[in-house]
């Protein structure tokens, strides 16, 4: 999967990726983990659930 940055307007360092009918929203937490932040679908609102799970 091609993952793109977290658009700047969220004010996050963060990424995404489409996987069929879902959006994963993913991190790298300072040890250089992979930190799965969200999983959501299509048919959600993405900007309120993305301002929600990333805590802003």
């Amino acid at each position: 999967m091609i993952s793109r940055p977290v658009p700047a307007e969220f004010g996050v360092d963060g990424y995404f990726f489409r996987y069929e009918w879902h959006f994963v929203g993913w991190w790298t937490p300072s040890n250089n983990d992979i930190g799965i932040v969200t999983i959501l679908h299509e048919r959600m609102h993405q900007i309120d659930r993305f301002r929600d799970d990333f805590g802003l």
